[in-house]
């Protein structure tokens, strides 16, 4: 007999709601893709068709929870989507899993994705028992770059010509953060 899917975890703040994508967070998440500005730093260039976003959440929306899984940002009170927290290239084994996150630009430096990302680092570490977190940020994307200082997050160094995106080769940065050396998990 085959084992039940594990449901997928909901994970609440304050503010927010994370959880499962739903086929009709495809708008949300398009005034994400759909922004070139909001896009600069991302793996991969800005979505002009709403359809390209709706492909994307449908992606989200099946995933393998062991390699990677995928929450939709969403407000406590609405439960609109505004944007998205994930990890991906999980490695199970080694304890390790790599994020990212993106949040409406409407809604950007209001602390939303700090939020947010504290509360899949809660998730990461306690549910998961992961030893190790890690992201990989454009070296001009100061933004990202403090908020992963901010949650504890320490660069590593410069990856040269880590990335390829439209055509272009690009360097990131490689910031992580170990189980051992995170600060108190305080949920804003």
């Amino acid at each position: 007999m085959a084992k039940a899917p594990i449901p997928h975890p909901i994970l609440s703040t304050t503010r927010l709601r994370l959880r499962q994508f739903r086929p009709d967070d495809a708008e949300g998440m398009h005034r994400c893709f759909g922004d070139a500005a909001a896009m600069r730093f991302w793996n991969h260039a800005a979505y002009a068709k709403p359809s390209e976003s709706e492909r994307a959440v449908r992606r989200f929306i099946d995933c393998t929870p062991s390699y990677y899984r995928f929450w939709a940002v969403a407000e406590a009170g609405s439960n609109r989507c505004i944007g998205m927290v994930n990890y991906h290239d999980g490695q199970m084994r080694s304890r390790r899993v790599t994020i990212g996150y993106i949040v409406d630009p409407g809604r950007q430096r209001t602390g939303i994705a700090t939020e947010a990302v504290a509360a899949m680092l809660d998730f990461c570490f306690g549910e998961l028992g992961l030893h190790r977190v890690q992201a990989f940020i454009h070296p001009d994307n100061a933004a990202s770059r403090g908020l992963a200082e901010k949650l504890g997050f320490r660069c590593e160094g410069r990856l040269r010509d880590h990335l390829r995106v439209s055509g272009e080769w690009r360097d990131d940065m490689l910031y992580a953060l170990l189980a051992t050396e995170r600060p108190g998990a305080v949920i804003p």
